[in-house]
């Protein structure tokens, strides 16, 4: 199932027309479309961070996403030095708190990759946010949900099932841009989307046949590793997060590990001792 989150109607349109999405009637706050045969179902979160979280609490919360799904926020957004084209974000700020997100990056795109800030208000070139931008040739997107978004969907999908696409409207300097507008702009990138919309849907259904990313000697590799590191429930959690991730971008975390048992790190004397040598292995990897 993709998780489809917009934060208006009009940026909605060309998804309802394209999978033939229907209206949720039983729907109370938000307005929901779906298509359940090929597993695509919209909200329409309505604009700024504390609609769009509350969105995407109550969506997930009722139909409890899998870790086969995906989460995608498609949407307009402003841009500090370009006028046009559309970007998969690879990395969030929260311009209230300074707090930066990373959603992973796996799959293969033919987009231009770039960061966004997320901020309370609107983008306004000629009277603020001078902050976000400081340097003439910074390539920002801005907008009003996607760290809320992020925050709200990792308590129910991983980094690596939230996608953010962000399509640029205008630069700071516009006073109102129309539904019209807006409609237009999404049909001019509709074909791009929608292709990368049917990648995501070969991907789940490939995990469906797949559910166990880790075969027995990674499963095995994992446990000895843990107990080695006197790993508590969530930091077991976390550690086969991180293998999963290692695993889809075969990185080589296995002479990491080899390395820190030649230099008598591993196995740990208690669980101080593991938090430490945890954070340790993570640092070298990332």
């Amino acid at each position: 199932m993709i998780y489809l989150f917009t934060a208006l109607y009009c940026e909605a349109h060309i998804f309802i027309k394209q999978f033939n999405l229907a209206k949720n009637q039983n729907a109370t706050w938000f307005q929901e479309f779906y298509n359940e045969t090929i597993g695509i179902r919209l909200t329409v979160t309505g604009v700024g961070e504390i609609a769009a979280a509350t969105a995407i609490g109550s969506v997930c919360s009722i139909y409890k996403p899998t870790q086969e799904d995906f989460l995608l926020n498609v949407g307009i957004c402003a841009h500090t030095t370009k006028k046009d084209g559309i970007f998969l974000c690879n990395q969030i700020i929260e311009k209230t708190t300074g707090k930066t997100f990373y959603p992973d990056m796996l799959y293969c795109h033919n987009f231009s990759e770039g960061t966004i800030v997320t901020g309370m208000l609107p983008w306004n070139t000629p009277n603020n946010n001078r902050s976000i931008a400081e340097k003439p040739s910074a390539e920002i997107l801005y907008d009003m949900e996607a760290a809320a978004i992020y925050q709200a969907g990792i308590h129910f999908f991983g980094p690596h099932q939230m996608i953010f696409l962000k399509i640029v409207s205008d630069n700071g300097i516009v006073d109102k841009f129309s539904k019209e507008q807006i409609i237009l702009l999404m049909e001019n990138y509709q074909n791009s989307i929608i292709k990368y919309i049917e990648q995501l849907f070969s991907i789940t259904q490939r995990r469906k046949g797949h559910t166990k990313l880790l075969c027995q000697k990674e499963e095995e590799f994992l446990e000895t590793f843990c107990t080695d590191l006197h790993c508590s429930k969530a930091m077991r959690d976390s550690m086969r997060q991180y293998m999963q991730y290692f695993v889809l971008t075969k990185t080589d975390y296995i002479s990491i590990v080899q390395d820190m048992c030649q230099k008598n790190m591993l196995p740990c004397k208690n669980k101080k001792e593991g938090k430490l040598r945890f954070e340790e292995f993570k640092r070298k990897l990332f």
